[in-house]
């Protein structure tokens, strides 16, 4: 059972109750790009021991008491696979939740092969996750029962499945672990960033002048996406963009497979191929510092070991340490770019390494 919150009044008098709570598991949903144009939260689920709350965040207007919870140190958040909700509970609400856990982080710790909160619920309480609304457009109103009871079910299991999750972990002697991971999530500048003309697949072996008309088309698309509330790829998606950037149309009206707002707005496409005509965009090819000879036996030694620990801890070999951690190291000729449990788990064997290895 859930209750539903669509009014200023009454998320205050839930907020009330909820400063009380040690801790709350917490969902979102959102539009993401995939029924309409943008980014932006519809609804923010909330589980206490007790109770479950569904905030429409698209009819509530006044959320500084939720904020204020979700910021407040003393009340634990516990949310799955928190990065994205992290990133745009603080783009669009300027907002910074403090004291997260997060049961994927800890599942990961843990060495679980399938991580997923519907594998997680399966495994632990034996409860089948419903898949029929994961994407599902959550901005229709009034939304149906299914979709409300759907959206609560993310939230009700959240605080069960910390405890067992900790308990394994004090088994382990990893608990340290997530606490520091969790720590550094809170410290963390959480920037939700869309894609632009530049990161699409295919940009870079475009000529400068190609590059050039791309990037003025991929702004129309954009304002034009915006102005009809649909996803750009819902437009005219990126494969499309590209090849009409080498060999645009003759004429725009007449090409299929697209939104109607492209062939009204042909005239608008013909004069940014115009425009993208007259410039060029040069890409810069940075060269990469070649590791010395020492440097790279250094590295293979620590490739090594990563396999081994992993091996031996049963968990990713890339969450003891990734590439780009490792070639630091060497290059620094320091763990600081580690966390203090990752450093504990190699300070040793680098020591060895490093001394052997000049």
């Amino acid at each position: 059972m859930y209750t539903y919150i669509d009014t200023n009044e009454r998320l205050k008098e839930i907020c009330e109750e909820l400063e009380k709570e040690s801790s709350l598991g917490i969902d979102l949903e959102c539009e993401n790009n995939l029924h309409h144009y943008g980014a932006y939260i519809s609804l923010i689920q909330i589980s206490d021991n007790k109770n479950n709350y569904v905030v429409d965040i698209l009819k509530v207007i006044e959320l500084k008491p939720l904020i204020k919870i979700l910021q407040d140190k003393e009340i634990q958040k516990i949310f799955h696979g928190s990065d994205f909700d992290l990133r745009i509970l603080n783009h669009q609400l300027k907002c910074k939740p403090k004291n997260v856990f997060d049961t994927q982080i800890a599942a990961q710790l843990l060495g679980k092969t399938e991580i997923g909160l519907g594998a997680l619920i399966k495994n632990y309480f034996n409860v089948e996750k419903i898949k029929k609304f994961q994407r599902a457009d959550w901005t229709k109103r009034p939304l149906t029962e299914e979709m409300l009871d759907y959206a609560s079910g993310d939230t009700i299991y959240l605080i069960r499945l910390r405890d067992v999750l900790v308990k394994e972990l004090k088994q382990k002697n990893r608990l340290p672990w997530v606490k520091e991971d969790f720590l550094v999530l809170e410290k963390k500048e959480w920037k939700y960033e869309e894609g632009t003309f530049n990161t699409v697949k295919g940009y870079s072996h475009l000529e400068p002048r190609e590059r050039s008309i791309f990037k003025h088309l991929y702004e129309l698309r954009d304002r034009l996406a915006k102005r009809v509330d649909r996803p750009i790829h819902f437009v005219i998606n990126n494969k499309r963009l590209m090849e009409y950037t080498v060999d645009p149309p003759k004429d725009w009206s007449r090409i299929r497979g697209v939104h109607p707002i492209i062939k009204k707005s042909g005239r608008l496409f013909y004069l940014e191929v115009q425009k993208g005509k007259k410039e060029k965009i040069e890409i810069v090819k940075t060269v990469g510092k070649k590791l010395a000879i020492n440097k790279r036996a250094q590295l293979e030694k620590l490739e090594v070991l990563q396999v081994k620990l992993g091996e031996e801890l049963k968990i990713q070999k890339s969450l003891i340490m990734n590439k780009e951690q490792m070639i630091k190291i060497v290059v620094s000729e320091s763990l600081d770019i580690l966390k203090k449990w990752q450093k504990d788990l190699i300070k040793e064997e680098w020591k060895k390494i490093s001394t052997q290895i000049k």
